[in-house]
């Protein structure tokens, strides 16, 4: 059974990013009082980019699902298991090469994810189901949740962090 020490560290990163993300929305409120909204319409384009996981996951390619994410050195990959924490493209890399190997393909169902952002960085939460489809078409589904942050790159969302998680019961 996890306990809550074993996950501190992504606690600790995820309470340590809000607090960043928190402080960047203040400062940009331009005077006491009024209401600084973000351009709704790239709200459309981060889901795409956080949708494009199960695109990308299906190829079951290395390659394709590497683009999926940022080309920097600093990508972090914390799946939902003891012990899947990957911190660099090279680890994540290693991770992704399990996940595409493995005799099912991957996919989520997140129908109504959480989004925020400033500028070129989005953080994203969707509590939803992890699907494993088999090649004999048999499905099975697992309660999931991922926080991601995607950063813009050009005009693409790419990925840049993500956490999954599968809640116990509440």
């Amino acid at each position: 059974m996890k306990t809550i020490s074993a996950h501190l560290p992504q606690y600790l990163f995820m309470l340590m990013l809000t607090i960043v993300f928190e402080n960047a929305s203040v400062a940009q409120t331009s005077a006491p009082g009024t209401d600084v909204r973000q351009d709704q319409s790239s709200d459309q384009e981060i889901r795409e980019g956080f949708y494009q996981i199960n695109e990308v996951l299906a190829t079951k390619d290395l390659e394709t699902v590497m683009s999926m994410y940022d080309d920097s050195e600093d990508i972090v990959v914390i799946g939902s298991d003891s012990g899947e924490v990957f911190i660099g493209r090279d680890r994540v890399k290693v991770f992704m090469k399990m996940i595409v190997s493995m005799p099912f393909v991957f996919s989520f169902e997140m129908d109504t994810p959480t989004i925020h952002h400033h500028q070129n960085i989005a953080w994203v939460f969707s509590d939803g189901k992890m699907v494993h489809t088999r090649s004999s078409g048999k499905v099975s589904k697992v309660p999931y949740r991922i926080t991601a942050v995607l950063v813009k790159k050009g005009n693409k969302w790419k990925w840049k962090m993500f956490s999954g998680s599968i809640p116990r019961s509440e």
